[in-house]
């Protein structure tokens, strides 16, 4: 019949001696020990709590070394565990700052990917901003040829009323010639006419004297004569002065038509200053175009430039990418490593409890 009462102390007790003599403790033996008495169920977690206590004693007890060798294998595989801690915490501490600094480096990329971007989406925008004016100047100039070609047809047309214009003052000098010299066959046709008639009056006279008789029967028809040529004096007088009024308004028209003339001119020489003035303006479109394009031909090339800087950028970011992933392997590889030197070492050193 088992013994009421078994304490730890009579366990420890009975696997103190065990160990002493040189026997494994084990529930059996500890019972055995104890008299036959106590149960397996209460000695058993006694039994373990001492063997923790003693882990050394028991392990050299069931491995059969002697306890100064246990100790200076257990010394030797704290000393190389302690080691490979410190060993590995410098790798954690070297991994995280080398992680670090690669995401660091990574920001940084990143953050100069984005200024890229913002410097090709601005460097677009000016692309646009420059198209579009260049749009603008090619509307204007587009307008100012319009313009210009409405210009040289209006001159053409002023040149084609000038010469018109020059025509008829031909024309009229010519007939204002002609009327001079009809004129002055008119005056000199008169004059001589007037001449005859003198001439003949005279020698009427003289006749009228010789025949002073006769003139005086003749006396009436001779009165109807001369109010007859006097008449006529008139009407060539009248006739006279018709033509010094047609005369008169010819040079008026003559003079109207050079003033019209003047005009003309001074509208044509009008005309070509405008001229000169939009060829002048369409020669500066022209080099501000040329420059326009310019410009776009180096913006083209900056953009050209920062697309590259983006690749390169890119190509270091996928770079980096890489070595982050070659990095989270070497890590996962000394992670690996340093489970297997700890299951290793649990072999080696690990005690074999047997119940």
């Amino acid at each position: 019949m088992a013994r009421a009462g078994i304490l730890y102390s009579h366990v420890a007790q009975a696997a103190a001696q065990l160990v002493g003599a040189g026997k494994n403790p084990t529930v059996d033996s500890v019972r055995e020990a104890l008299g036959g008495t106590g149960s397996k169920s209460t000695i058993a977690p006694f039994l373990k709590r001492w063997k923790a206590e003693q882990q050394d004693t028991v392990a050299a007890v069931e491995s059969g070394l002697p306890a100064s060798l246990l100790q200076a294998v257990t010394g030797l595989y704290e000393h190389m565990q302690a080691e490979l801690t410190c060993k590995l915490d410098q790798a954690r501490q070297q991994h995280a700052e080398e992680l670090r600094a690669a995401g660091e480096r990574e920001q940084q990329l990143n953050d100069e990917l984005q200024a890229a971007l913002k410097t090709k989406a601005d460097l677009s925008e000016d692309l646009a901003q420059t198209r579009r004016a260049l749009a603008q100047l090619q509307e204007a100039h587009h307008a100012q040829s319009l313009s210009l070609a409405t210009a040289q047809a209006e001159n053409a047309g002023f040149q084609q009323r000038l010469a018109d214009r020059a025509s008829e003052v031909t024309t009229l000098d010519h007939q204002l010639t002609q009327t001079r010299a009809q004129f002055e066959h008119y005056q000199e046709a008169t004059a001589a006419r007037r001449a005859e008639e003198r001439q003949a009056y005279e020698q009427r006279i003289a006749r009228l004297e010789q025949d002073l008789a006769s003139a005086n029967r003749q006396a009436a028809v001779q009165q109807t004569t001369i109010g007859q040529q006097e008449m006529r004096i008139a009407n060539f007088i009248a006739e006279c002065d018709r033509q010094d009024q047609a005369l008169h308004a010819t040079q008026e028209e003559l003079t109207a038509v050079r003033s019209a003339r003047d005009r003309l001119t001074d509208q044509v020489r009008d005309m070509m200053t405008a001229k000169d003035d939009l060829v002048a303006r369409w020669a500066v479109a022209q080099q501000q175009l040329s420059d326009m394009r310019a410009a776009l031909a180096a913006q083209e090339q900056a953009s050209s430039m920062l697309a590259d800087q983006v690749c390169r950028a890119e190509e270091r970011a996928d770079h980096l990418t890489e070595e982050k992933h070659t990095w989270l392997q070497e890590r996962g590889a000394l992670e690996q490593r340093l489970l297997s030197a700890e299951q290793k070492l649990a072999t080696l050193t690990g005690p074999a409890i047997t119940t």
